[in-house]
């Protein structure tokens, strides 16, 4: 039931932002779900920032920056009953540069196969979708980082798959003024995908109207989409810290700000703020922000109640924003154990779809 509700709500969606062209045109949608409890914390601002193991996903010259290896894994329940698993793992190798393995699952569960024959049906049916991925970073000099990430990507429904690949390249710039950091990455950049598989064979009779031949099985063909990708541009600044532009060894204040441009919607807006307390213990919070404009094409199915309060029918634009919070805990806090490892938890709204919380473990061996 809750995957109808989940479908009815994106029906919606693509109704309003019908405005821009390619709304709905992309497939491995799971591609756009944000990866670790610190980057979602902070909205999503983390493409200047990001350097542990999630960079593979955010921004892959973030892993330059390990010193040792990382491994970071993160598992939550999705909206609809849905469950995103993510493993990142950073390995450095020497003077060359260092190496990133990942994998990025969201297992959609089993579902009742219906037709419009029959709604009531007991066969059962499964859908996921895996991208696996190797990826590679190095330092150019003592400020400059670039990184990429190849992967292949695949989606299964029932007895049907599509298979694509795709890569994700990016730099980070440390600038030296006050942790300035500027971050830059193009995602999900590679092939299309297009279903196949036995799903797709029926019995059809092509000259029904002789009443003559029998049925004869036929491959329905189906079209090729195009991958999320996406470009995405942010910086990073510590305002307040030990060797920031307000002095204080007690505190530290980073804000990150990130521009967002897919290629299947609007672009947006992220940003978040990361307090640092008692050297190991972070206070987060975030929001994003999107533009929205309903499109004037004379539907009357959607009336103004099926729109955000800050929207009706007739002028129907404007910003809506998502926040999120978190905080986390690193071994600074715990001197007493020779691993450096952080636990990081969050919280986003996800508005009529709800709350989503994520648990992150990362370790540095």
């Amino acid at each position: 039931m809750k995957k109808n509700i989940i479908i009815a709500i994106i029906s919606l969606n693509c109704s309003v932002f019908a405005q821009f062209d390619n709304t709905g045109t992309s497939a491995a949608n799971f591609l756009k779900i944000g990866v670790g409890s610190r980057a979602m914390a902070l909205g999503g601002a983390f493409t200047a920032s990001v350097t542990d193991a999630s960079a593979l996903h955010w921004n892959p010259a973030g892993i330059a920056h390990a010193t040792d290896i990382q491994i970071l894994l993160t598992q939550y329940n999705w909206i609809a009953d849905m469950k995103h698993s993510y493993f990142g793992l950073v390995i450095p190798v020497g003077t060359v540069g260092n190496i990133g393995i990942s994998l990025n699952n969201l297992d959609m569960g089993e579902m009742n196969k219906t037709t419009e024959f029959d709604q009531d049906s007991e066969v059962v049916f499964r859908a996921s979708d895996v991208a696996l991925g190797l990826g590679f970073g190095r330092k150019i000099s003592d400020r400059f980082t670039v990184g990429v990430h190849g992967k292949i990507i695949r989606e299964t429904i029932s007895f049907s798959s599509a298979t694509a690949f795709g890569f994700d390249v990016g730099s980070q710039y440390q600038t030296g003024f006050s942790g300035l950091t500027i971050g830059m990455a193009i995602t999900n950049f590679g092939t299309k995908l297009q279903l196949k598989g036995t799903d797709l064979k029926i019995d059809t009779d092509p000259y029904a109207d002789q009443e003559a031949n029998p049925d004869v099985i036929a491959q329905l063909q189906t079209e090729e989409w195009a991958l999320p990708m996406a470009f995405r541009a942010g910086f990073a600044i510590t305002p307040v810290g030990p060797n920031a532009l307000v002095k204080n060894d007690a505190l530290e204040a980073t804000v990150s700000i990130d521009y967002y441009d897919p290629r299947d919607y609007n672009p947006y807006y992220a940003g978040g703020v990361e307090v640092k307390v008692m050297g190991g213990l972070y206070l987060r919070a975030g929001i994003e922000s999107k533009f929205i404009q309903f499109s004037d094409d004379g539907d009357d199915s959607i009336e103004s109640g099926d729109l955000p309060d800050m929207l009706d029918k007739d002028n129907a634009h404007g910003y809506t924003s998502k926040t999120a919070f978190g905080f986390g805990l690193s071994s600074a806090m715990f001197p007493f154990i020779p691993y450096n490892f952080s636990v990081d938890y969050s919280v986003s709204d996800m508005g009529v779809l709800g709350l989503v919380n994520r648990l992150t473990f990362s370790i540095g061996l």
